[in-house]
């Protein structure tokens, strides 16, 4: 049964990637923050290799959490699945950042404004019209993680299911109390 759950978190990570509304896609990433605190954001599923249990997403370099990954490059993500009632929580740690100006160049005009602003994101503004872009200036990072640990959890009666893989133990996986 733990190597039919782990096959099947494969399967909805993997089709999240495919499917735009897939409870998946979007997701919690955990970092910590400069004074150690955490600090939580949304972000887009972008790549997912279920073999190495590699993870990327995009962001702009500038953004916050480039700077909290370099400092701290440990992470979480926490994918919620609320019509199955499955929670994901994956320990990361950083692997790489990659500035890929391919990746960047597919993107649609619409999505290359996500990474070019010509302001810092987190910087204050008055209005969100104050808002510009330089699409030719990108500021596109893909932040590549590999997963240390994965932590399941279905709730459902009469009992929750809960259990937990890790890399140090070739992900072979054991049941926890829920």
């Amino acid at each position: 049964m733990l190597n039919l759950i782990l096959e099947d978190c494969k399967k909805q990570l993997s089709a999240a990637l495919i499917h735009k509304k897939h409870p998946f896609r979007y997701l919690t990433l955990a970092t910590i923050k400069k004074d150690g605190g955490p600090k939580l954001r949304t972000v887009v599923l972008r790549e997912f290799n279920p073999e190495n249990f590699e993870f990327a997403i995009y962001s702009d370099i500038r953004s916050s959490k480039i700077e909290e990954l370099k400092l701290f490059p440990e992470a979480q993500f926490l994918f919620y699945d609320s019509s199955r009632l499955i929670q994901l929580i994956i320990d990361l740690d950083l692997k790489k950042f990659l500035t890929e100006l391919d990746i960047y160049n597919l993107l649609p005009e619409s999505s290359k404004k996500d990474y070019s602003s010509v302001l810092i994101p987190g910087s204050e503004i008055k209005s969100p019209d104050e808002v510009q872009h330089n699409i030719k200036k990108n500021n596109f990072v893909k932040i590549v993680f590999e997963a240390k640990e994965i932590e399941y959890l279905k709730l459902k009666r009469p009992n929750h299911i809960r259990s937990v893989y890790s890399v140090k133990d070739d992900w072979k996986g054991k049941f926890l109390a829920p």
